[in-house]
């Protein structure tokens, strides 16, 4: 049978390892790794509340066969454990190897290929024991298991409880008849790796870049980018093990399963929301089941009777109509950040049975209303423009026929839109656009209302080796906030997970949620039932965090035949809220991509720029600090294979273009010199994907998703941030062109635009550019003032000086003022005759000298005031924080601002905000392009 893209075979990967000679090879050593002892660590029960614990520190991890080669049983308190591995749970299996120095840390130079691939084929036992907690007494225990990476038999105190398979569904069980009322319980699970791990490809100067997944994708509901992508290794156990938490709950016979909140607004009307609560209970005896279920959040406490057969389950329904407290008024609304606020309210969920609690279930919910403006095909209206709010159709049918999409415009871009399933009546369901609008055939978000120009980054996975606490991953969501984002696309549902979520809602991200499959000329999942089965959980699990904006099944293509009826039927049952969309790339948007540096910038803006995009991305090189925290000294400079290792894409991506561009500087000569220069590409680049977008703000584009905003691991490309926090050029030039109020000049014509990404208006703003030679001298100017309009593009005007005028290198400066005088954005280019050839004119600027002077402190942020106290233009001045005692740059903090350009005396202010567990000892230092770093305070 043929794949949907026509190929007669589909792409499933390495049939065998790669010769010896395509290996990358450094010449540091790998690093060496000491095995640690196993201790003996008491198990802990971490209360999460008063009738839940996760089980926590006692873990342990061993082989298969040193179970089957034991003549003591594994449940047996004289087990001997011995050689045994303390165990990370959550974590996976090489999460604890590296921890237990068994393996070097992987994402160090090379020391991923001292780790054996055969990890992916082994099966392994955790055992964990601990004392049933007192308060259980004349109650019943459930086991819950929140996610094992593949497949997991568990059992307790010798008996088996069940299986269970695909990473992303739970395990739920009452084990009540199996644990011990006094003395201790021996739970054990015994872990497989997915059936099909594949043959990692390893990337080298000879190999080049790395190989898109394969057999992995046959397994479905796993992580399949474990096996290898052009960004991240193949991860030697394929991320295999307990990789969420495991808890113990205590109860009744009644069981609270996972509730549906439905927040509908009167719109235009926000001052008004009606909360609807679905709530399934279940009767876990075999007893008839009396009682009362209670709901209350903020302000907001009601009540319902239930009674419950023997093991039946029904869902329990606070509807507004029912229950006036539920219609909120001058409700605390979620925004997308940008917008406004991620308000959250609090919902505790109580089921009694008389007198007695049987289940709590606490959780966060937003206020929120979605909806959506596409293109669709109909019989009767052709191609047209609609637009719908889901939660107001609520009927739990599929309504769009993605298998039955149809072509729009030219074929050859093979761009299309869905058509409807036949019983949809699209008057009940829709509100007709017009097909005048010129964002055309192209997805628009909205939220309460409001289109929301979507600004997009990717995480394709949140951390190669599942390391997700949240310590670890916060910060990474305060970088996107920082840098404004609105949306974060979880990436082949990668990083499925509570947390995530969790974060999302907090930070005020949007999330494209994909399943867990990539593009269609890849091999599709083995079991579709096993995957609906993961798919159905993880739709009940997370459909009350208001961030979810979207359900899509794959990356790069729509379901597979059979499969996509079904995962249709299934979202608009279990959450007919939300837009279940086709396809990531061409439905209702455009292909896929560029990837690299393209050396025309003016392309961003007169091709690339159109519509929505799901990814689009760019050369990301860190900092040297950075460099040097995951490539030993012998393997720095020049680029060689540890650097192709960590996705340094030489063959691919445009990369001569890119290398043309940083030695357009002048040639680098060491890895310092790279990285420095580097930045100025990189700032530049990233800003321009963003402005090639903002320049057509709602006159053709409606959203851009980067690819990508976050890396798994150690990374040369595709990142704005990198893996230790460190905010390189990529990040500041994001942050800068997704500014709120944001000032621009567009090429090639120069003109300069006002873009304004938020719900107000302001009135009698003044746009003034600047013109500078590289001695900073003041050549050109101009002003003028404009109202800006809400959620809107505002031209100004293109500069009107001629191009003899132009000195041969131009610091261009934009300077945008509100109506009080208070600068609300800065914007500056590099200008030139010679374009890239001229570079090399800013090393003949001098170093500068830099002063720093502390304003005020408001809690964690600090306010100082940055000035330029020579004769020097200050070039590309980035600030860090360095701990006075290691001498170490400490990471993360936020800076407000980054490689920016100071005049000879101009004066910045900016904002420092430290983490509360940062040091207070600390220096701040500066470098830049004309001078290396210095300390300033």
């Amino acid at each position: 049978m043929m794949g949907k893209t026509g190929l007669l075979r589909l792409w499933d990967g390495l049939k065998q390892k790669q010769s010896e000679e395509l290996m990358p090879h450094g010449k540091a050593l790998y690093q060496t790794s000491v095995r640690k002892a196993k201790q003996n660590i008491p198990t802990r029960l971490i209360p999460v509340m008063e009738n839940e614990w996760i089980i926590s520190d006692g873990w342990e991890l061993g082989t298969s066969t040193q179970v089957l080669e034991s003549d003591i049983s594994i449940f047996s308190h004289d087990f001997n454990t011995t050689n045994w591995y303390n165990a990370i749970v959550p974590g996976t299996v090489l999460t604890t190897l590296v921890n237990q120095g068994v393996y070097p840390d992987p994402y160090y130079g090379l020391n991923n290929m001292a780790i054996p691939d055969t990890l992916a084929h082994m099966q392994w036992w955790y055992r964990v024991r601990f004392n049933t907690p007192k308060e259980s007494k004349g109650k019943r225990i459930r086991l819950l298991f929140n996610g094992i990476n593949y497949r997991g038999e568990i059992f307790l105190n010798g008996k088996k409880i069940d299986n269970m398979a695909g990473a992303f569904v739970r395990g739920k069980y009452d084990v009540t008849s199996y644990l011990k009322e006094n003395g201790e319980n021996v739970l054990a699970v015994l872990v497989s790796p997915p059936d099909n791990p594949g043959i990692s490809h390893e990337q080298s100067m000879l190999a080049g870049q790395g190989l898109n997944g394969g057999q992995s994708s046959l397994d479905g509901p796993t992580f399949i980018a474990s096996v290898g992508w052009d960004w991240i290794p193949g991860i030697r156990d394929r991320n295999t093990g307990i990789w969420q938490d495991v808890r113990l709950q205590i109860g009744g016979d009644v069981v609270i399963g996972d509730p549906h909140i439905i927040t509908d607004l009167p719109l235009p009307d926000t001052t008004k929301a009606m909360v609807k609560i679905a709530v399934p209970i279940r009767n876990i005896s075999n007893n008839n089941v009396f009682g009362e279920l209670s709901a209350k959040f903020e302000g907001v406490n009601i009540k319902t009777a239930y009674s419950l057969k023997p093991n039946e389950e029904k869902s329990i329904v606070f509807d507004p109509k029912d229950y006036v407290e539920l219609n909120l008024n001058n409700p605390k609304l979620w925004w997308p950040n940008g917008y406004g606020a991620p308000n959250l309210y609090h919902l505790e969920l109580e089921a009694n049975t008389g007198a007695i609690s049987s289940d709590k279930k606490k959780l966060q919910f937003g206020v929120r209303e979605l909806s959506y403006e596409l293109m669709i095909n109909t019989p009767a209206k052709a191609n047209h423009r609609i637009a719908y709010t889901p939660a107001d159709v609520n009927n739990g049918q599929p309504i769009f026929d993605y298998e039955n999409v149809v072509l729009v415009g030219d074929p050859k871009k093979q761009r299309t839109i869905p058509t409807l399933y036949s019983n949809v009546n699209e008057e009940a369901v829709f509100e007709q656009l017009s097909n005048d609008d010129p964002v055309g055939q192209y997805l628009v978000f909205r939220v309460n209302g409001v289109r929301i120009y979507i600004k997009g980054g990717t995480f394709g996975m949140d951390d190669a080796m599942k390391r997700v606490s949240r310590e670890r991953m916060e910060p990474y969501f305060k970088l996107h906030r920082e840098a404004h984002f609105n949306l974060i696309r979880n990436w082949t549902g990668e990083s499925t997970e509570e947390l995530f979520y969790t974060l999302a809602d907090e930070y005020g991200m949007l999330v494209w949620n994909d399943f867990w499959m990539t593009t269609d000329d890849t091999v599709e999942p083995n079991n579709y039932d096993l995957f609906l089965k993961n798919a159905t959980d993880v739709v009940r699990r997370f459909r009350t965090h208001p961030s979810i904006a979207l359900w899509c099944p794959r990356n790069e293509g729509y379901a597979p035949q059979g499969m996509e009826p079904r995962l249709a039927a299934m979202i608009a049952k279990e959450d007919p809220t939300r837009h279940y969309h086709g396809n990531s790339r061409f439905l209702n948007a455009i292909n896929s991509g560029p990837y690299g540096f393209i050396k025309d910038y003016e392309r961003y803006y007169t091709q690339i720029a159109e519509g929505f995009n799901t990814e689009l991305g760019a050369q990301a090189i860190p900092t040297a600090n950075t460099l040097r925290k995951f490539i030993a000294p012998e393997d720095l400079w020049p680029i060689n294979d540890v650097w192709a290792y960590h996705d340094m894409h030489h063959t691919t991506h445009f990369f001569n273009d890119f290398m043309d561009a940083v030695n357009s500087y002048g040639q680098a000569n060491s890895v310092d010199e790279f990285a420095k220069k580097a930045q100025m590409i990189t700032y530049d680049t990233w800003r321009r994907m963003i402005e090639g977008f903002n320049s057509r703000l709602w006159q053709n584009t409606t959203g851009l998703i980067l690819w990508m905003s976050h890396p798994a691991w150690p990374s040369m490309t595709w990142q704005t941030y990198t893996f230790d926090y460190e905010t390189p050029g990529s990040y500041y030039g994001v942050r800068k062109a997704q500014e709120p109020i944001h000032v621009q000049m567009n090429l090639p014509d120069d003109k300069i635009i006002i873009l304004n990404s938020t719900r107000e208006s302001y009135s009698n703003m003044t746009m003034t550019v600047r013109y500078y030679s590289i001695e900073g001298r003041e050549y050109y100017s101009k002003s003028a003032k404009f109202d800006v309009k809400a959620n809107a593009k505002t031209d100004c005007f293109i500069p009107d000086i001629a191009v003899d005028k132009l000195e041969d290198y131009t610091l261009v400066r934009l300077e945008l003022k509100d109506r009080y005088g208070k600068v609300v954005s800065i914007n500056d280019y590099w200008k030139s005759k010679a374009k890239l050839q001229a570079n090399k004119e800013l090393n003949k600027i001098r170093k500068p000298k830099l002063k720093l002077v502390k304003v005020k402190t408001q809690g964690s942020i600090l306010n100082y005031e940055l000035q330029n106290v020579s004769k020097e233009l200050a070039v590309a001045v980035k600030l860090n924080v360095k701990d006075k005692l290691s001498g170490e740059i400490v990471l993360p903090v936020y800076f407000s601002e980054g490689y920016i350009n100071l005049l000879p005396g101009e004066k910045r202010k900016l904002t420092l905000e430290l983490p509360h567990q940062s040091i207070h000892d600390f220096n701040i230092i500066a470098e830049g392009y004309n001078f290396d770093s210095v300390i300033l305070l």
